[in-house]
């Protein structure tokens, strides 16, 4: 009865800590390592500047090995 009872009480805590983060949000750039010195982050763009970059990197790399048209 008492290990039913730590079970649903540990579930009602890590329910209510996930609601908790989804309603505290921080955007898209909530995870990223560059948020603090981020203009977008800063400015509230909608685009990241370390994920284009990042796109256009391996779209170029594609592009130059000829795997990609």
């Amino acid at each position: 009865m008492l290990l039913n009872v730590i079970i649903v009480v540990a579930i009602a805590v890590a329910f209510v800590l996930c609601v908790r983060s989804l309603a505290k949000g921080g955007g898209s750039c909530s995870s990223c390592a560059q948020e603090a010195t981020c203009p977008a982050h800063a400015g509230g763009a909608k685009t990241c500047p370390v994920a284009k970059d990042m796109v256009a990197k391996a779209d170029a790399a594609l592009t130059s090995t000829g795997k990609r048209k």
